[in-house]
């Protein structure tokens, strides 16, 4: 659920930008051209959606790596109980004096 989130999140930030764009063509197609002032904001915001992926890009690698350190920590936890059992099952048939 959270990843379809982030997708939905990242399509929007690309929705975004493209509307920056349309809005900079139609501006640019009844003006002699975009202003400093729209080419800096249109960088400032490619620049902020790039660093945004960048960061979720961060964050699936951080996921991942805690992902195969819960199983990890699984498997131990698994031979931990089958040890367990085990050593309760020797007990059991441990003779008896």
């Amino acid at each position: 659920m959270g990843d379809r989130c982030c997708k939905i999140r990242a399509g929007g930030r690309h929705i975004t930008f493209a509307a920056a764009l349309l809005a900079l063509g139609l501006t640019a197609a009844c003006s002699s051209g975009p202003s400093q002032k729209e080419l800096a904001l249109l960088e400032e915001r490619h620049q902020a959606m790039v660093s945004a992926e960048e960061m979720v890009t961060q964050k699936k690698a951080e996921e991942a790596r805690l992902q195969r350190k819960l199983a990890e920590k699984k498997a131990q936890q698994k031979a931990a109980e089958e040890k367990k059992a085990a050593t309760a099952e020797n007990l059991a048939n441990f003779p008896k004096e």
